[in-house]
């Protein structure tokens, strides 16, 4: 040390080289074909729910995720356990590639199961997701580990939405023991954490699974040793303290909605939540985020009937209370009279001055595309409910409640669909401004804000860029 300046050694050209050169890459397994029904089932939902859409646009269709991520990362991917000629076998699921491993089978896959309580259900599989937040955090810091619950509670929730489109109610788990099944897909090694498993009983596949293929990887030493970058497991480490699971006992799942919503009557019986279930499969496969809103007004019924998509139901075993409130601010109705400020898990109407243009820009870290918003919904917690949180039965934790607001935002997106109006996400928000443009609690805390209005497909998203503008850097 030279006064408050620190001196680095040189550094070897070999050993730099070292560090900067890719190990060898291991053979390719020979691959063949999907042949467990559980397994086609469950990648013929991942294609529908998750993995691709088709979006019309004036520019032609093109083939785009089924779901909405922060910074188009999509930090988290999937396994398969399932049956496999009557044995109990998992796989870990390649996306990109489109490929299936063969990871463990047998007395292996059975001891993680009745460890975790959990059970594959006959001729069904079970899906796992898994979240990897180096992807979200290496771009937005410590808060790409909230964005990235959000993101993994959109997929979850599109998956048991694909599910019960088919005709054959999915469930999804998140409160179980994980320690076994974690080691059983490597995941805390490879710097991955279990979010949650979604129950998929029999049923068909359609045909979206010939797509991939299966190899055999359960002899490790054939595989070599795990790489992982320094700098991950860096990352990885940070997140010591934050990635446990609090052990509850275990609920059975119960369809119900997510929120309270209340509409108070402002939409037909007809319209509230997201209609025919057989209607689903063709909104999942064609929504889309809107890039930038014009300012113009919209009906507010289509507000609404968008708003109600949050009564869905959906089958989870978390508790029917909750500490997550919705405040919908519906500042650019077509009509008057409708321009307030509604608490919808209360039903209270709070008319008077609402943001400008200005401060709706402000109040989304200056992304000025959004400014034209005719609407914005905030998902909020009392600060209190974050701090040890789930450590009772009848409460949540972080990662719950993050997962009820990605679920949630994933039906509005849905409901927007369905009401011909635009509908972005943003976790990047001023929160002490949104709670004075709000009214919201002193003490409450934003996790999501979802905007509508009309759309306008020539704006920028500036969260695909490099630069995470979305936090308001430069």
């Amino acid at each position: 040390m030279q006064g408050n300046l620190t001196v680095r050694k040189p550094v070897p050209e070999a050993d730099l080289w070292d560090r900067v050169a890719l190990p060898s890459a291991p053979p390719e397994p020979p691959a063949g074909p999907v042949a467990a029904p559980g397994l086609r089932r469950a990648l013929s939902l991942l294609e529908e729910g998750v993995l691709t859409s088709k979006a019309n646009r004036s520019c032609g269709s093109y083939a785009a995720r089924a779901v909405p991520s922060a910074g188009a990362l999509y930090p988290y991917e999937f396994a398969v356990l399932t049956g496999e000629d009557g044995v109990p076998t998992a796989f870990r699921v390649d996306a990109d590639r489109r490929t299936c491993a063969r990871v463990a089978a047998g007395a292996a896959v059975t001891a993680a199961l009745d460890a975790s309580h959990l059970a594959v259900p006959e001729g069904g599989a079970l899906v796992v997701t898994l979240t990897r937040p180096w992807l979200s955090m290496r771009k937005y810091g410590d808060r790409g580990y909230l964005y990235t619950q959000l993101d993994a509670g959109h997929a979850a929730g599109n998956l048991v939405l694909a599910a019960t489109g088919r005709g054959a109610a999915g469930a999804l788990r998140l409160r179980f023991p994980r320690e076994s099944l974690s080691e059983l897909l490597e995941a805390n090694e490879n710097c991955r954490e279990i979010h949650s498993v979604t129950l998929l009983p029999a049923g068909p596949a359609d045909d979206s699974w010939t797509r991939w293929t299966v190899h055999d990887d359960t002899d490790r030493e054939r595989r070599g040793p795990t790489w992982r970058s320094w700098l991950e497991s860096t990352c990885w480490d940070s997140l010591a303290g934050w990635t446990g699971h609090f052990e509850v006992p275990a609920r059975p799942t119960v369809a119900a909605p997510l929120a309270r919503v209340r509409t108070d009557g402002r939409l037909p019986a007809a319209d509230s939540g997201l209609g025919d279930a057989s209607a689903w499969s063709e909104l999942i496969g064609t929504r889309a985020s809107s890039k930038a809103f014009t300012g113009a007004p919209v009906p507010a019924a289509a507000v609404w009937q968008a708003v109600s998509a949050l009564t869905t139901p959906l089958e989870t075993d978390l508790p029917d209370a909750t500490a997550l409130s919705a405040t919908l601010v519906l500042r650019s109705a077509a009509e008057p009279g409708h321009d307030a400020v509604y608490r919808l898990d209360t039903g209270e109407r709070r008319p008077g001055r609402l943001p400008s243009t200005d401060e709706v820009a402000r109040a989304c870290m200056q992304q000025r595309a959004l400014a034209g918003a005719a609407a914005i919904l905030l998902l909020h917690v009392p600060r209190t409910s974050l701090a040890g949180a789930g450590s009772a039965a009848g409460t949540e934790n972080l990662r719950e409640l993050a997962f009820r607001c990605g679920a949630l935002g994933q039906l509005l997106y849905l409901g927007a669909h369905r009401a011909r109006v635009g509908v972005t996400a943003i976790g990047g928000f001023d929160t002490p401004l949104w709670r004075t443009l709000a009214g919201l609690p002193e003490d409450d805390e934003i996790l999501y804000a979802l905007l509508i209005g009309r759309p306008d497909d020539s704006g920028i998203k500036f969260d695909r860029l490099a630069m995470a503008h979305a936090q308001n850097e430069r």
